[in-house]
């Protein structure tokens, strides 16, 4: 047996697998980088329980600090550790290894796109990156409450919508900079922004310039397509673009950024990219993009 891990800081999930199938999923809290090292958190969510492994695959939206502390504490579980991002889990789960871009659109915004080359476009994190994504979005929700709660602007929409969230938001700064979780729970902000675009222009506009940074990251990537008049499939994956306001949005800027993409459903997602990855022997396109160790 295998086991695929993906996960950030909304939260991991953990598979168990057999030949690339996932069999079981259990779930453990997000990562958050206030915590201290984030390798020893990884270690921490999986536990100690596993033991008899094949292979130990994982995807993570966050940046590790000591890659070997973390593979060394996972040998202990598998004869073979794969340490790898989101977003190459992501592509190998939507086009297993085949040809296209995928975006990954979560608390943060990554595109991977596989063809005559490989390009990696945003996921640069929150604090100057991940443009388009629910933390991205959610912020400018909050900019958005603060600025009809101080007066800058008119009091709208989203400034009553924060304070029934978070009550008096002259407290919420204590709040949220001191929460390890502060990420994660701007990021959840985006909800009510997407909700309130059906009848709020400010809401309205944050969600069609979401839309415009997520299209221009997709045709970014869509350069590792070398020559031209070549169709790009495109698949996302993620929570954000479930929602069908900021998905129409993402589909008109990205026709318009790049006609010649075609959006289609991924295969799969990125844990069933993970269990894909535990399952071969070689990782074929994405091997320079893992950090591989065996005992």
């Amino acid at each position: 047996m295998d086991l695929a891990i993906d996960g950030g800081q909304t939260g991991l999930r953990l598979a168990l697998c057999s030949r690339g199938r996932v069999e079981e999923i259990r779930r453990a809290p997000g990562l958050s980088y206030a915590e201290g090292s984030p390798a020893k958190a990884v270690l921490e969510r999986i536990g100690s329980g596993w033991r008899g492994l094949g292979t130990i695959c994982m995807g993570l939206t966050t940046l590790l600090d000591d890659h070997d502390a973390l593979a060394d504490g996972l040998l202990a579980m598998a004869e073979r550790v794969m340490i790898t991002t989101d977003v190459v889990t992501s592509h190998a789960g939507a086009f297993a290894g085949g040809r296209g871009v995928v975006l990954a659109a979560g608390t943060g915004a990554i595109a991977l796109g596989v063809a005559d080359t490989v390009r990696q476009v945003d996921g640069w994190g929150y604090l100057y990156g991940d443009a388009g994504g629910g933390f991205w979005i959610g912020r400018r929700g909050l900019d958005a409450a603060y600025r009809g709660f101080d007066g800058r602007a008119e009091a709208g929409a989203l400034t009553e919508r924060a304070q029934a969230v978070w009550g008096d938001l002259a407290e919420l700064p204590g709040l949220l900079y001191l929460s390890p979780d502060a990420v994660a729970r701007i990021a959840r902000f985006a909800v009510h922004v997407f909700e309130l675009a059906e009848r709020d222009a400010t809401a309205r506009a944050i969600v069609s310039e979401a839309g415009r940074e997520l299209a221009s990251t997709v045709a970014a990537a869509a350069r590792c397509f070398s020559e031209d008049g070549q169709v790009v499939p495109v698949a996302w994956t993620g929570r954000l673009l479930r929602d069908s306001r900021l998905r129409a949005a993402f589909g008109a800027e990205l026709a318009a950024h790049l006609p010649l993409a075609r959006l289609q459903p991924p295969a799969g997602d990125s844990l069933a990219g993970a269990a894909l990855l535990a399952a071969a022997d070689d990782p074929g396109v994405y091997d320079s993009m893992i950090r591989t160790v065996t005992r």
